[in-house]
């Protein structure tokens, strides 16, 4: 009977805080969701002794490359890859 008297008890407090839950949403426009993350990024460049290859998600753009052979960009996402030694620093 005492758990029952307390759980009466308490509906008025979660009532309370149904009541105070926002009803509207906030919306994101297009530039918004652009830029969403979530949270992480990432930047790695790979080193061989033949070529070097640098990816970038949603991080810094990459170094301007004019003798890679493969030159990949966009917002969320750069490749760049290049045959021979001298990786970008």
């Amino acid at each position: 009977m005492k758990y029952l008297l307390s759980a009466v008890a308490a509906l008025p407090f979660l009532g309370g805080l149904a009541i105070a839950e926002p009803t509207q949403t906030i919306r994101l426009d297009n530039d918004q969701m652009d830029t969403v993350t979530a949270g992480w990024s990432v930047h790695e460049t790979e080193v061989s002794n033949t070529s070097w290859t640098q990816v970038s998600v949603y991080d810094a753009p990459l170094t301007a490359c004019s003798e890679c052979y493969l030159v990949i960009t966009s917002d969320s996402i750069s490749v760049e890859s290049k045959f021979g030694p001298g990786a970008p620093q």
